[in-house]
């Protein structure tokens, strides 16, 4: 266990007994294997006091020091997580996600998910990184999560590699239509709404305001922006937004908060045009990425190798990530004559 990282401790875990736990310090992350029956009881309270949740992750981190919790549990022929995340460092989704990619059932949000494996496939996966324990398996990819990622803080990033961003290539919006749509047609001045995107499936929840715009592109990616940047970007116009000509891959949408009405942003949305003199610089990603943008305490892009970090060039604290089949179809390099 050491050389991933962890030590092993027994701890009193509220609602989970004293359990066998996994303790990395270092990223303040604790992983245990805990009977079934425990789950199974945890999981039933949960689903009656989901209200409580932030109370009781508030708990764990205070009493045991972790921000993040993997529970780890078999299940007739299959393993089973339940992944608690009390930071916006981690989304509980996306690390899941990472645990079992690609062979695996993930569901869940920012603060709590949960996943589902084939036992057989997993040794499958074991057994091509020469492991032969359940629990070492998780532990190892545990800390690969940390390890294996670049992580920026686009507040110090900008100034502190200014230099080699300036180095990277530059690139514009293809003369293409986007769609645009103000916040305050969404919900009332103030009122709170949660986006799904590309970049950040568990969500994202903006307030509405006067300031602050959502961006569509071409392939339904959606982000947030504000009314300055967005009128020195782009030009907008009065046309409404016609999914089946731009053919949009990704149906965007909105959920109110707390009342849960789910809006289609493609029936307010109007188009809007890149302007000719705006740019970014730009490269591909050889690593997995996290990028933190200023002031968005609860949000990160994540970018895979073939993925784009783009810095916009007349702001280098606006750092985000691109995928890769987006960037290549919305922009094009400029060329110097």
């Amino acid at each position: 266990m050491e050389q991933y990282g962890f030590e092993k401790v027994h701890r009193e875990l509220e609602r989970i007994g004293e359990s066998e736990c996994f303790l990395n310090r270092e990223k303040s992350l604790m992983v245990t294997e805990i009977p079934k029956e425990g789950a199974d009881l945890l999981l039933s309270w949960l689903t009656e006091n989901r209200e409580g949740l932030n109370q009781w992750q508030e708990g764990i981190w205070k009493e045991q020091g972790c921000e993040f919790l993997l529970l780890v549990w078999r299940e007739q022929e299959e393993e089973r997580l339940l992944f608690f995340s009390y930071s916006r460092r981690v989304r509980a989704l996306e690390f899941l996600d990472y645990l079992i990619a690609d062979f695996g059932l993930v569901k869940g949000d920012a603060n709590c998910a949960s996943g589902r494996i084939s036992s057989v496939i997993l040794k499958v996966q074991m057994a091509g990184v020469d492991l032969a324990d359940t629990m070492d398996y998780f532990l190892k990819q545990s800390q690969s999560y940390f390890r294996d990622c670049n992580w920026i803080e686009a507040g110090t990033y900008g100034s502190q590699y200014a230099s080699e961003i300036r180095r990277m290539q530059l690139y514009t919006k293809k003369q293409i239509p986007w769609a645009y749509v103000k916040s305050l047609d969404v919900t009332y001045s103030g009122g709170m709404f949660t986006m799904k995107s590309l970049e950040n499936e568990s969500g994202l929840t903006l307030q509405a305001a006067e300031e602050t715009y959502i961006m569509i592109g071409c392939r339904g990616e959606i982000y947030d922006i504000t009314r300055e940047k967005f009128q020195c970007t782009y030009q907008a116009t009065e046309e409404k937004v016609d999914i089946f000509a731009m053919m949009l891959d990704f149906l965007p949408a909105v959920e109110t908060v707390p009342e849960g009405e789910y809006i289609s942003l493609d029936e307010i949305a109007h188009l809007c045009y890149p302007k000719a003199d705006n740019g970014i610089y730009a490269m591909e990603l050889k690593q997995r990425t996290k990028v933190f943008p200023v002031n968005k305490e609860q949000e990160y892009f994540l970018g895979r190798p073939g993925d784009y970090l783009a810095v916009r060039a007349d702001d280098f604290s606006d750092i985000y990530i691109i995928q890769k089949d987006i960037f290549l179809q919305t922009y094009e390099e400029i060329v110097y004559k």
